[in-house]
């Protein structure tokens, strides 16, 4: 009787077991969707959130690419190209002060005359309030994309700038390095 008793209950302790485990299946979890990318419309189109904050961002940039056929001043080649690639990172946030703003270009040029080409920093201001702080196009070579105006190379500058935008007007006081 002893050892009926105890097959009797090893058999029911192994079906009370194997009961609860078919009862608890383990059951996935569904994964909480994600937004990765928010688009931000306040400040145009192309910007859209950062992650975890309440920053536009906007990338952007271009690539040009030139060749110019005929003698160079050397007069040793009948023709010549040029590369060059930018990359412009806006962002923008609104506080209590009105929008600020910070830009930061990178631009490289490749040329047969420069091995490898160069990398620089084109731009990097800070803008609120209509300030306006930073290493920028002065008001001299502002708004002509991919050009410079007589001064050649002496239009960017580290700068604190004012700009009074009265809509159809606008006046402003700049102080160039």
């Amino acid at each position: 009787m002893n050892i009926k008793s105890l097959l009797l209950g090893s058999a029911a302790a192994l079906a009370a077991v194997s009961g609860a485990q078919a009862a608890d299946a383990i059951v996935a979890a569904e994964p909480e969707p994600m937004e990765y990318v928010r688009v931000c419309d306040a400040f145009g189109t192309g910007y859209f959130y950062i992650p975890g904050t309440e920053t536009c961002l906007k990338i952007g940039g271009y690539v040009r690419f030139q060749t110019n056929f005929g003698r160079d001043r050397s007069g040793t080649s009948d023709w010549d190209t040029f590369t060059r690639g930018q990359l412009q990172f806006d962002a923008k946030n609104d506080t209590e002060l009105g929008t600020l703003e910070s830009t930061i270009v990178l631009q490289t040029n490749a040329d047969s005359s420069v091995n490898g080409g160069s990398t620089f920093l084109d731009t990097a201001s800070i803008a609120i309030a209509g300030f306006k702080f930073g290493y920028y196009y002065s008001w001299w070579d502002d708004g002509i994309a991919g050009e410079t105006d007589a001064l050649a190379t002496n239009t960017i500058f580290n700068s604190i700038s004012y700009t009074y935008d009265g809509g159809a007007f606008k006046a402003g006081i700049s102080v160039d390095e």
